[in-house]
């Protein structure tokens, strides 16, 4: 019997901890592939490249001979890559994606380890991987390559974000259609706090080019809870501005509006043909990436 998933030590707050985006990238891989092989899922479609040893019920065709004759010891293959594939990891800067509740990790924080974790992913199946953000500072655009130097500037370029003002997404989305030369896979990780009249057509604009869409729709695990006590003002994350509420009433009556604003987005993107999962920042990188891999398996 294969050991669970350490859940304590997969905490997106304790393995943000570990400072670089190397080592939370490593981190979360390791438990990827403890998740994977336990649950019997099979990843993306360019299946995550790897071995695990051999366990009677395993399928003796992924039996790998050559490693056994080196070893002597058996391995399966699992994850194995069909076809290599390009991906465009496209992160949201905004100012809202920094809001933060107390000493808890970000959305910015937590959508760069768990792209940087993608990215490694995708690089160690010879994936071409790209990444395109918008922050206060510039569009920082890495054209897709192969390589372990584009996964070293990733991480730096994850590493070095200043939160932009104001709406940034439509332009990057804009820019996305723009540089790109291969259809692939996009790989989107936004709050979605902006203008739907901006937004959409910014988004439509993109699926009109038939790559595979996926909108990982973050929020705050505090903007889902509400865990405010005794507070009777709430400052705008884009603005700064402070406004007024209610507390009780809103604590009432937010539940629906998140669920609201969730459905929105979903129904927006599901007729746009993109694949819409929701998450915040507690939830596991581990199950974010094996529920995104086993749901891109079912549309095939």
């Amino acid at each position: 019997m294969h050991p669970p998933v350490d859940r304590q030590h997969l905490d997106p707050d304790l393995i943000h901890r570990l400072g670089r985006l190397d080592l939370i990238a490593r981190a979360i891989i390791q438990g990827v592939q403890q998740g994977a092989h336990r649950s019997r899922r099979r990843g993306f479609s360019t299946e995550f490249s790897d071995f695990n040893p051999y366990v009677p019920g395993d399928d003796l065709r992924l039996l790998d001979w050559r490693l056994y004759a080196r070893t002597e010891r058996l391995f399966v293959r699992t994850f194995q890559a069909e076809t290599n594939l390009e991906v465009m990891l496209l992160l949201d800067a905004s100012a809202s994606m920094a809001w933060r509740w107390a000493a808890t990790l970000n959305k910015l924080e937590y959508a760069a380890n768990l792209l940087a974790a993608l990215a490694a992913l995708h690089v160690r199946q010879r994936d071409q991987v790209g990444l395109l953000l918008h922050d206060a500072r510039a569009i920082h655009h890495l054209p897709p390559r192969c390589r372990r130097t584009q996964l070293d500037a990733i991480f730096a370029t994850l590493e070095a974000i200043v939160p932009a003002v104001g709406d940034t997404l439509p332009a990057l989305l804009q820019t996305t259609a723009a540089v790109r030369r291969h259809r692939g896979r996009l790989v989107l990780c936004s709050d979605l706090e902006e203008e739907p009249d901006q937004l959409l057509p910014a988004l439509a604009a993109l699926a009109g080019q038939q790559d595979e869409i996926i909108v990982l729709h973050l929020l705050d695990a505090a903007e889902e809870a509400l865990p405010f006590t005794g507070a009777t003002h709430l400052r705008d994350s884009e603005t700064g501005e402070l406004l007024p509420i209610h507390l009780a009433r809103l604590q009432q009556e937010h539940p629906a509006q998140v669920a609201a604003f969730r459905r929105f987005w979903e129904e927006a993107c599901t007729g746009l043909g993109l694949h819409y999962l929701p998450l915040h920042t507690a939830s596991s990188y581990v199950d974010v990436i094996l529920a995104l891999a086993e749901a891109l398996q079912q549309r095939r």
